[in-house]
């Protein structure tokens, strides 16, 4: 019961806004949102411009002041939908999204204006009343947090309800009815975009992220940590790599099971987690095998972290069901910190394997950064799984 109301607080929060969202999410949450940014922006605009003609045949004493309006509108959508387009963050495309609403509502504020502030269902003009639904509802298509979706909504209501108090309408039973109907409107777009957010999370997890551990897969991590270490070495800063092997790990799946071999990955990977930065990349390549990205990290500061490692690891004490005694574990440490600005992805995994072979060659239970002496046996025991990283 604990654990399933801790899921569902984890989800409810997830869904709540970005905040616990893992960056290469938000990456992949960002090129969505961009693509249904830039589409609705030209579709909106070329609905726009459709228009036009309908007012010069509907209202005619209004049509030029409207025209404008229009033409000032696509302006913007045709802006918004240029600039999104060299924009990958995810604050960039909010803002993008945030200044497409607000345009929207702009328009149908400056058009009630020069109509008059009509509100009437007799007349053609009623239709620029109506606005607002079309504001929320075309927000269906965005995976977006409650907390996005509720700015985005709140900022059209209070757009509308300002248009209806100067219609002299707003404590009417009609307009009171009408809220009504576009709160529920509201709450059901909400839900939908949420849905939305909800399966790019599963979807998100299935592809990128270890199903027993939980760390990102051996695919995610290659791809997170090139580019990672191409904006390093633009900036000329160093960059580290940690490459983990659990010692005698085949033992104790022989003597224990491979249920007992599980729940020493899950610790193991939880003992790493304790000591990560929030810019640091770690995974699990296969196996036994983890890797551990440290951006900005000097080999000094790496070597302190791969002690940090193996501190929490030799502590572990892993309660296995059946067993009278808990496992303990101990890890071996290949360190790689890279100054140059010409080593490769697959260079720095090279590097960090050797050394990892020094360590394990050493007794175990140690780390070793990559030195002279590592070179020494490069061309014997290089694996061939670090080719994966090309």
């Amino acid at each position: 019961m604990e654990l399933s109301y801790r899921h569902f607080k984890l989800s409810l929060q997830e869904l709540w806004s970005a905040k616990r969202h893992a960056s290469s999410f938000n990456t992949t949450r960002a090129t969505y949102l961009r693509s249904r940014i830039i589409a609705l922006s030209y579709v909106w605009a070329a609905l726009t411009l459709v228009w036009i003609p309908v007012d010069s045949l509907l209202i005619d004493s209004k049509n030029y002041s409207l025209a404008i309006l229009r033409i000032c509108l696509i302006a913007t959508l045709f802006g918004i939908a240029h600039i999104v387009r060299s924009r990958h963050s995810l604050r960039d495309c909010r803002i993008a999204l945030s200044s497409l609403i607000m345009s929207m509502n702009v328009f149908y504020l400056l058009a009630n204006h020069v109509l008059g502030y009509p509100h009437t269902v007799n007349t053609f003009t009623y239709c620029y009343t109506l606005l607002p639904f079309l504001h929320v509802i075309m927000l269906t298509i965005f995976p977006l947090s409650i907390r996005e979706s509720f700015s985005l909504i709140l900022a059209t209501a209070l757009t509308q309800i300002y248009v209806d108090f100067q219609s002299g309408s707003l404590l009417t039973v009609d307009t009171f009815a009408i809220y009504w109907l576009q709160t529920v409107v509201g709450f059901l777009v909400i839900w939908a975009q949420t849905s939305k957010l909800h399966m790019m999370l599963r979807l998100y997890r299935h592809a990128t992220l270890d199903p027993l551990t939980g760390v990102y897969n051996r695919r995610m991590l290659l791809t997170l940590a090139k580019r990672d270490i191409e904006n390093t070495r633009t900036r000329s800063r160093p960059y580290s790599v940690l490459l983990m092997d659990l010692d005698r790990f085949k033992r104790i799946n022989d003597r224990y099971g491979h249920f007992a071999g599980d729940m020493v990955l899950q610790a193991f990977t939880k003992a790493v987690q304790e000591t990560l930065r929030k810019s640091d990349i770690f995974g699990r390549y296969g196996g036994e095998e983890f890797i551990l990205f440290l951006p900005q990290c000097s080999a000094e500061n790496a070597q302190l972290v791969a002690t940090r490692i193996m501190d929490n690891v030799r502590e572990l004490k892993i309660e296995v069901e059946g067993l009278s005694e808990p496992i303990q574990l101990t890890t071996s440490v290949g360190i790689c910190t890279s100054l140059s600005t010409k080593d490769s992805l697959n260079q720095l995994l090279e590097k960090a394997d050797l050394a990892l072979y020094h360590a394990k060659n050493n007794g175990r239970d140690c780390s070793r950064m990559f030195d002279h002496y590592c070179t020494d046996v490069q061309d014997k025991h290089k694996r061939p799984w670090l080719e994966a990283a090309n």
